[in-house]
């Protein structure tokens, strides 16, 4: 059985969370709170629809439920039907496993394996950024029966929510640190970046540095280098879409 934890011990947890060092740390705490509010199986997936770049994927997964389960959803390919994930894209509000219509064989078959992994009722929250169309969908089961389980999660719909929050801004953070690692790129890289994205000449810019305006052109060429791109209001693009820049 779940322990049931108070207000001031999730906290705790939440705190552990947004300062996870790593995967198998969050995991640790995911599951953790998971248990303390009723769940006993998740699955979380970040999604970056405007990222194509070679520098990291555009969906990212913390998985702790069945590995079986996964491979079914993978191997039968769901992810392009699951009308939980549709249903995400357009919504804010969490929903439960009976809440959803079915339209398609395929999506019966796919809520009827995950009834047999874990999900045989649940929840599924959808948190949103504002950048890029992020997207987070956090997945809640429980092998209580429909009645029982939805009514249980359901009351904790808040501490959910604030859940997926926090998961979508830790995967987030750490796609930016690795980004911005895998190009070598500086402060003074995105601080340039920054001055063009708001309208700044490389004069205004030398200008604002107190700088040699051959000294911003040569910063320019080093993101572009940096970046692999021919121009300067591309390396802003690249920036923008993967949230570097303020």
């Amino acid at each position: 059985m779940a322990t049931q934890l108070t207000p001031p011990d999730l906290s705790v947890l939440f705190e552990r969370l947004i300062s996870a060092s790593g995967d198998c740390e969050l995991a640790d705490c995911v599951k953790a709170i998971v248990s303390a509010l009723g769940g006993e199986s998740y699955v979380f997936v970040a999604i970056y629809p405007g990222v194509s770049t070679a520098a990291r994927p555009t969906h990212r997964f913390l998985i702790g439920c069945s590995p079986e389960w996964c491979q079914m959803y993978n191997t039968n390919k769901w992810y392009m039907t699951d009308p939980f994930l549709e249903y995400a894209r357009s919504n804010t509000a969490p929903i439960t496993g009976s809440e959803i219509t079915l339209e398609t064989q395929g999506q019966c078959e796919m809520l009827a394996a995950a009834s047999e992994h874990g999900f045989r009722s649940g929840i599924v929250v959808p948190v949103h950024t504002s950048v890029s169309d992020r997207l987070g969908v956090l997945y809640i089961g429980s092998d209580d029966s429909q009645e029982i389980g939805e009514k249980k999660l359901g009351a904790h719909r808040l501490y959910f929510r604030a859940l997926a929050s926090e998961l979508l801004d830790w995967f987030n953070r750490v796609s930016k640190r690795e980004l911005v690692e895998a190009h070598g790129i500086t402060e003074m890289d995105l601080r340039v970046m920054g001055y063009v994205k708001m309208g700044f000449t490389a004069e205004d810019i030398a200008h604002e540095l107190d700088v040699s305006i051959q000294t911003v052109y040569g910063n320019y060429k080093k993101i572009k280098d940096k970046i692999g791109v021919s121009h300067i209001s591309e390396a802003v693009k690249f920036a923008q879409i993967n949230d570097l820049l303020a």
